[in-house]
């Protein structure tokens, strides 16, 4: 008897911890916060302006990141999330045609780019250099990553056999700039914002290649669980001061008009 009482209050025990243990892992972390899914390359900006919106209206904000078209796949399998702000207009597009949005509008600009670790080491000056043996090419996954997407949009014909000589294809563009910090890789195409993000980088232009320009956009979903909240962030988004928060983070005011 004094065995089995032994027995069970030390699963007593053991369930009391597993419930303290539970309660500090989503200690901050409620039903009421609101879920923003946010495009991984938005991160330093976003935690600055998310962290100014805790503040100036006492409500939760749970920020969640990853490749563009990565966070609108888990929205389609969720359907769960109050704002998705993802990198680019096509994956926005997307959402709006699947009708998980309510209401968008385009909220800062960036460019794709080529960048090489500082100096140059590998003297890629040209096109034609990204198919040398000797030179690794990292690239984001178009199916996972905005910046994936705009460089096969930019590149055209040329994307399927620079695909194919990529030593590395990563969902996030931050994942590809950290590898080019690494030396993992020796060129890469992220946003030009993303060099401001990672000393040691710098940019490289080639003859004849110039990207096109894309667009950030935030949305309210429809299947927002806080869709007050979700309007009010969104506005708070548009603010001059959130706006002067991406452009101290190297990101260019929208040009886009909302359709």
């Amino acid at each position: 008897m004094a065995k089995t009482l032994g027995i069970l209050l030390t699963l007593l025990c053991l369930s009391m911890g597993a419930v303290v243990w539970l309660h500090h892992l989503g200690a901050g972390v409620t039903s009421a916060d609101l879920t923003v899914l946010c495009a991984a390359s938005l991160k330093p900006p976003m935690e600055a302006v998310g962290g100014a919106y805790r503040a100036q209206s006492g409500e939760g904000l749970r920020l969640q990141w990853g490749g563009s078209a990565t966070l609108l796949g888990q929205i389609q399998i969720t359907r769960r999330g109050d704002v998705l702000i993802t990198a680019d207009e096509g994956t926005m597009t997307d959402a709006r045609r699947g009708g998980w949005v309510l209401e968008a509008a385009p909220l800062l600009t960036q460019r794709p780019v080529f960048a090489v670790r500082a100096g140059n080491p590998k003297a890629i000056h040209e096109l034609s250099d990204l198919f040398r043996p000797d030179v690794r090419v990292g690239l984001a996954d178009p199916k996972a990553a905005s910046i994936g997407r705009a460089t096969r949009d930019g590149l055209g014909e040329v994307w399927p056999k620079l695909a194919a000589h990529a030593a590395v294809m990563k969902p996030v563009v931050t994942e590809i700039a950290g590898d080019l910090v690494l030396g993992a890789v020796d060129v890469a195409v992220v946003w030009d914002s993303t060099l401001r993000q990672f000393p040691g980088l710098q940019r490289v232009d080639f003859p004849g290649i110039a990207f096109a320009p894309e667009h950030a956009w935030a949305a309210t979903l429809t299947r927002a669980a806080h869709p007050a909240a979700a309007q009010r962030f969104a506005a708070f988004l548009r603010t001059q001061a959130s706006q002067e928060v991406f452009k101290s983070h190297g990101y260019a005011p929208a040009t886009a008009q909302t359709p």
